[in-house]
């Protein structure tokens, strides 16, 4: 229509204009300090999701050993430590329409955490312990789910949100592990009891801490007020705020008071989309978009990201766990002397202290690569070599088995090697996680949707502009739950390798003790 403006929304949430920014960074000069604070509390929010969401799964298997009865294998923790997580990010994305609705899923994942580590700390028969690490491993994963469909709502700041996530996990890692060493002397049933309130905190981080995305976008470019834009609300607040499903619109004529009738109606892909009041309201009286993707729209998502996404991912943690859980517990050498390896042997007493050192090591290194991006500020590694940590894991694998079966490392660096090893082993496996999540919330399939100005449609009448509105509006909101679940569906992806390994592990272990044993080698043993 003519004399209407058109802007650009490059990212789906604010256009995207330079002059626009500096003008209004040289109107407000708080600017800097303010975005400086809201960054600070939006990285330190989304670390805290990973390290609060992931260090109960760590503390149960730390202390597996202590958890079930004698004659139990470890391996059955494991097991019921990750098949819930699998189970619920291969349902929830699927299965459930319309919106995340994000205030419920953080209350249920803090409540059932917390009564899940309770039943495992108060009761001591084996069954209702693997009912309560099932419970607490369910909502681990639905956590996980959450926590990064949150991060794609603040659209350019998606990857800024998941590399703090991921930062966040590759810290639970040691945080847990230390945290059940410091109160084991307490016991199980005092020390998970006391570590229990720890699923609280993403409650008290996800309501005190997370910025709203308007905040932290309008801050952050230096646009404000003065554009007279907003992202627009997808019907809940959390963290603060609204969540940023696209752009509206800020400008209201003060005249305009009709509201469209509320109706159902199906888009052009057969989306069933409810419209409530869309009647182009300032940000507190924002629109209302109800927007329910199909089971076959969500297979067209999810068919181009298996081959570049899913598998890669799944591949390297199966290969990954299959190495910690397998083949590392057989990796067993003669006690360093201070001679040969002065440093080593300060870590290594006994011959049961090398697979504590193997983890240790392979933690730190996952802590490290994971916060590739968040911390040491690298790219994530590019779509077309995402293959890549898959390759090397692999070859580690191969490697590693290799080595165990036959021991063909030299004697003098044979642990050192190892070491290192595992040490690339947690690199590849971190970098792959961060990265792969990265791009995915940094992509955005759809095309760029031009938004008209309210400023420029005085001539229009009501029924036309509440129509033009709506339809960008709507187009929106439903990227909002196609990025939720792009990235929701690769969650499943290493929560699968991890179960496989799990299921693989055992029996290569004891495959690969016996074959030592056979072949005059049996420190495996006497572990």
């Amino acid at each position: 229509m003519e004399g209407r403006r058109s802007t650009q929304a490059g990212d789906g949430t604010l256009p995207d204009a330079p002059s626009s920014r500096s003008a209004a960074t040289a109107s407000h000069p708080a600017v800097t300090s303010k975005t400086s604070l809201t960054t600070f509390r939006f990285a330190l929010a989304f670390f805290l999701f990973g390290t609060l969401n992931n260090i109960s799964y760590v503390i149960i298997l730390t202390a597996a050993l202590e958890l079930m009865p004698k004659g139990v294998p470890t391996g059955v923790v494991a097991f019921a430590n990750i098949f819930p997580a699998l189970c619920a990010k291969a349902i929830f994305p699927y299965f459930l329409k319309g919106e995340v609705q994000y205030k419920r899923r953080v209350w249920a994942c803090s409540a059932l955490t917390f009564g899940g580590m309770l039943m495992i700390a108060w009761f001591e028969s084996a069954f209702m312990r693997l009912l309560g690490i099932s419970i607490a491993s369910f909502c681990s994963g639905l956590g996980e789910l959450t926590w990064l469909q949150l991060a794609t709502r603040f659209k350019s700041y998606a990857g800024e949100g998941v590399g703090w996530f991921a930062s966040g996990t590759g810290a639970a890692g040691f945080l847990g592990a230390s945290a059940w060493w410091v109160v084991r002397p307490l016991g199980v049933k005092g020390g998970l009891s006391l570590l229990s309130v720890l699923p609280w905190l993403m409650a008290v981080s996800f309501f005190l801490l997370v910025p709203s995305a308007e905040t932290l976008i309008a801050e952050r470019e230096g646009l404000g007020a003065a554009a007279g834009y907003a992202a627009l609300a997808t019907g809940e607040e959390g963290g603060g705020g609204r969540e940023s499903g696209g752009v509206v619109s800020a400008e209201e004529d003060d005249d305009e008071e009709e509201e469209e009738e509320e109706g159902i109606r199906p888009n052009r892909d057969g989306a069933n989309v409810r419209l409530a009041k869309a009647n182009g309201a300032a940000p507190d009286d924002a629109s209302s978009l109800e927007v329910s993707l199909s089971f076959s729209e969500k297979m067209e998502l999810l068919r181009p990201m298996l081959f570049i996404f899913v598998l890669p991912l799944a591949i390297v943690y199966l290969a990954e766990y299959t190495i910690n859980q397998g083949v590392a517990p057989t990796l067993i050498y003669p006690l360093p002397t201070p001679k040969e390896h002065p440093v080593l042997s300060h870590f290594i007493k006994k011959l049961s202290d090398y697979y504590p050192l193997y983890q240790l090591c392979y933690q730190t290194f996952v802590f490290i690569s994971r916060s590739s991006i968040s911390i040491f500020r690298l790219p994530a590694i590019p779509k077309r070599f995402l293959w890549l940590p898959t390759g090397i894991q692999c070859f580690l694998f191969l490697v590693l088995t290799s080595e165990s079966l036959y021991a063909w490392f030299s004697a003098d660096i044979a642990s050192p090697l190892t070491i290192f090893l595992i040490c690339i082993e947690g690199l590849a496996g971190g970098s792959a996680y961060v990265s792969v999540f990265h791009q995915v919330a940094m992509s955005d399939p759809a095309k760029r949707i031009a938004l008209p100005s309210d400023a420029d449609e005085e001539d229009d009448d009501d029924a036309e502009a509440g129509t033009a509105a709506s339809l960008p509006e709507l187009e929106l909101a439903r990227r909002v739950q196609q990025q939720e679940f792009r990235i929701a569906c690769i969650g499943v992806a290493d929560t699968l390798g991890i179960c496989l390994a799990s299921l693989v592990s055992m029996p290569i272990q004891v495959g690969l003790c016996n074959a030592q044993v056979r072949s005059g080698r049996g420190l495996c043993k006497e572990v």
